[in-house]
């Protein structure tokens, strides 16, 4: 048996592809597989979430028995060391947009060339793969992510509106002081910053509006948690949400258009205060579906019989 290590960087802020790599490798050991965490960098601390991670303290890798999982912003530094080394690796792909960060064209071709596979987050990491990568598509294979529905899960509904400051706060900082200039006196608008998982969920449970200011990403994570947790979802898919993307949860704002960023939030802030709009949880029934734990350990078991298979 195979232990499957994935290569992570260690932060002390919210990173959801961060998260998805640890969930996957708890996952791996529950499902009676083998998996670490090996961090390639030291001196934070990683408590943001809660996980039962195993994690690798040592830096020695054995070619018979590991097998590496590289994030693709991470393949510039690591590939060709795994590679001379003779240790087998597979890149994820969680965001597509993100595979030449920091790299060669030509080793970028090498590295990909060399991986056993290619691990993708979503149909959208899958197409860029795809199109960029043509002759190494019959190495995909997808998994998913899944949202804990007992943490993220709408509470007591507030006239509140969140959103997340880090993620392209230039586009924020526009839309936000329009609407709080227009909004009715009982609606208040709060940032999500800083924050632990717990905090997260709980705000995003009373919260009613999430406004999404996601850049290019695979599979936007928490666009989901707010649906989730009963929101209504205004904004940018980062390309990959437009996967889960459907009215009349979600309302899906092409980037940089403010104004019509500005007319979808007041207007769905309208519909509320009028009682003609309110969040069923029948209507997150295939969202609740698809970022299941069954769903994911589903996907993530094919993948641990082809990498033992390997």
């Amino acid at each position: 048996m195979k232990n499957i290590i994935y290569f992570s960087p260690k932060l002390n802020y919210a990173i959801g592809g961060v998260k998805v790599i640890h969930r996957h490798s708890e996952i791996i050991n529950e499902i009676g597989s083998k998996s670490e965490i090996f961090y390639i960098n030291q001196g934070v601390d990683l408590n943001w979430f809660q996980h039962k991670t195993k994690i690798k303290t040592d830096s020695h890798f054995n070619s018979k028995k590991d097998f590496v999982i590289l994030p693709e912003s991470l393949i510039y530094n690591y590939w060709r060391k795994l590679y001379d080394a003779n240790i087998p690796y597979a890149i994820f792909v969680q965001n597509g947009y993100l595979i030449n960060k920091n790299i060669d064209q030509t080793d970028l071709i090498e590295c990909y060339k060399n991986a056993r596979l290619i691990i993708v987050i979503s149909h959208d990491s899958g197409n860029c793969i795809c199109t960029f990568f043509p002759e190494f598509s019959h190495k995909i294979i997808r998994v998913t992510y899944s949202i804990d529905t007992s943490l993220f899960y709408p509470r007591v509904k507030q006239k509140l509106i969140t959103y997340m400051p880090r993620k392209m706060a230039s586009h924020s900082a526009l839309l936000i002081p329009m609407l709080q200039s227009k909004l009715p006196s009982t609606w208040t608008i709060k940032p999500i910053d800083k924050l632990n998982e717990n905090q997260v969920a709980e705000i995003l449970g009373e919260s009613s509006i999430f406004l999404a200011f996601s850049d290019f990403e695979g599979l936007p994570v928490p666009p989901v948690e707010a649906a989730l947790s009963g929101n209504f979802v205004v904004g940018y898919t980062g390309q990959g949400g437009k996967e889960y993307w459907n009215r009349p949860v979600f309302t899906e704002i092409h980037s940089g258009d403010i104004v019509s960023f500005f007319n979808a939030s007041c207007n769905i802030v309208d519909s509320i205060d009028r009682g003609i709009a309110s969040l069923h949880s029948n209507l997150n029934n295939d969202l609740k579906f698809f970022f299941s734990k069954n769903n994911e350990i589903n996907m993530l078991s094919t993948l641990v019989e082809i990498i033992h298979d390997l």
